[in-house]
């Protein structure tokens, strides 16, 4: 018994140089993983200027292979009977298993990668799905992470923006904003038009364009008009609709008073 210990021990103590050798090779890959996303972005980025999520794609993508071929070197060293033939030979038998297991998984991996290569939105487009609406900070292969008007985060699957329908507010680099307001009918409603657009161009000016009045109804004694305006992508909508107000209720009460 105690031979047959000491045995196994001697064993282990004869491995560890190839256990730490294996080790090495795979943090030496690891890096190598991150060298290329670096490179690729260096050499890429000015060509794929407009698509940087096909840049994404081919980041992650290669930097997953080079850790995977990584991750095979290193077996083959620690355990030298190992060949990537047994390796392809396992996962075949438990394909099934492993299908059936990691199915979410494999669809929001699929999804991501079809997101990414389809470009549907992209980081810093502001999007709607379902109940949540946000700023896109990342797209990774298994989710895409949203950052909300009032600061949350937001974890959404990429299966479920995949299938679901997904609105893309800033999809031409501008979104449109309206807002209703009420004056009396007696007053000249080309006026009232004329000094809210110039009062909302004055102050908001450098984050909105192509301000619009229409008359949308009329009574006895108001008369309901609607501005409508382009704001920019960068822009935040809470704030401008804001500041929008801030321009018309002036108008209003003086509006009022005359």
């Amino acid at each position: 018994m105690t031979g047959s210990v000491n045995a196994m021990v001697q064993a282990f103590w004869l491995r560890v140089p190839y256990l730490v050798l294996a080790l090495l090779v795979f943090i030496l890959f690891y890096f190598l993983s991150k060298l290329f996303k670096r490179l690729t972005a260096k050499l890429l980025a000015g060509r794929l200027s407009n698509r940087m999520n096909l840049l994404l794609v081919l980041q992650r993508i290669g930097g997953a292979l080079i850790i995977f071929a990584g991750f095979l070197a290193s077996m083959m060293i620690a355990i030298p009977d190992f060949t990537p033939t047994q390796l392809i030979s396992a996962l075949g038998i438990g394909s099934v298993a492993i299908g059936f297991a990691f199915k979410d998984i494999f669809q929001n991996l699929l999804s991501g990668i079809l997101l990414l290569l389809s470009e549907p939105f992209r980081i810093g487009d502001r999007i709607v799905s379902g109940s949540f609406e946000g700023t896109v900070e990342n797209i990774e292969i298994r989710a895409t992470t949203l950052r909300t008007y009032d600061g949350r985060r937001i974890v959404i699957p990429n299966a479920q923006l995949f299938t679901s329908p997904v609105t893309v507010n800033t999809s031409s680099g501008r979104y449109r904003q309206s807002t209703t307001f009420n004056v009396s009918a007696q007053l000249d409603i080309d006026a009232v038009k004329n000094r809210v657009i110039s009062a909302v161009l004055e102050q908001c000016g450098h984050d909105i364009s192509d301000p619009q009045i229409a008359v949308i109804e009329l009574s006895d004694g108001s008369a309901t008009l609607e501005l409508r305006w382009w704001s920019q992508g960068h822009a935040d909508n809470n704030r401008i609709l804001d500041e929008v107000l801030s321009c018309i209720q002036p108008f209003l009460i003086k509006g009022d008073k005359d």
